[in-house]
């Protein structure tokens, strides 16, 4: 399945410019090695393109999708941004007020919330054990990104369920506009 994502992407590749070309020329080659893909090798498994617990896409498809949107957002001349959106469960799980089951359930309503407040056409994906990033492609302003911030704490800002219990998760949320030369002002807490 990523093999022919990254053939797909290297098809593409005449449109961008050389900058672009070059940087997802390594990011497919490194990805092709990671994952031992080439003509010979079968396709990776699932959980190494899709994570195992929410179904998101992993850090790996993030970054190919994060290569191919500042491509597009280069060729384009449009403006992207990444959203990070960090959770905090694991004092929950350690306090012994949310079991490692309970974290679970929790971590996949959040995933599914966050994908509740992005357009079909943007990318949430799981990055890390309590980690998320969004890419919030073909925007008009920073504004559009910063009312998904504001959509995205609001509906991280409703109980989550558990089991029989209810639970409040603390988050971070922060954003970061492409194509840019310095992190920009615009970081929603």
């Amino acid at each position: 399945m990523i093999e022919m994502e990254l053939a797909e992407i290297e098809d593409r590749l005449p449109g961008y410019p050389s900058q672009a070309q070059a940087d997802i020329r390594w990011l497919t080659r490194e990805l092709r090695r990671a994952y031992n893909l080439g003509s010979r090798h079968p396709e990776p498994p699932t959980s190494a393109i899709y994570d195992s617990l929410t179904g998101l896409p992993s850090v790996g498809a993030f970054g190919v999708r994060f290569a191919v949107a500042r491509a597009r957002a280069s060729r384009n001349k449009k403006l992207f941004a990444v959203m990070s959106v960090d959770v905090s469960l694991t004092r929950g799980v350690a306090a012994g007020q949310l079991s490692e089951r309970d974290a679970e359930e929790v971590l996949k309503q959040i995933a599914a919330r966050l994908t509740a407040c992005v357009r079909e056409t943007d990318t949430v994906a799981r990055v890390d054990e309590e980690k998320f990033s969004l890419i919030l492609e073909d925007l008009v302003s920073p504004e559009n990104a910063e009312r998904v911030g504001q959509k995205v704490r609001a509906a991280l800002a409703e109980p989550l369920k558990a089991g029989t219990r209810s639970f409040l998760v603390e988050s971070s949320i922060g954003l970061q506009f492409y194509p840019t030369t310095k992190p920009t002002d615009s970081s929603l807490h």
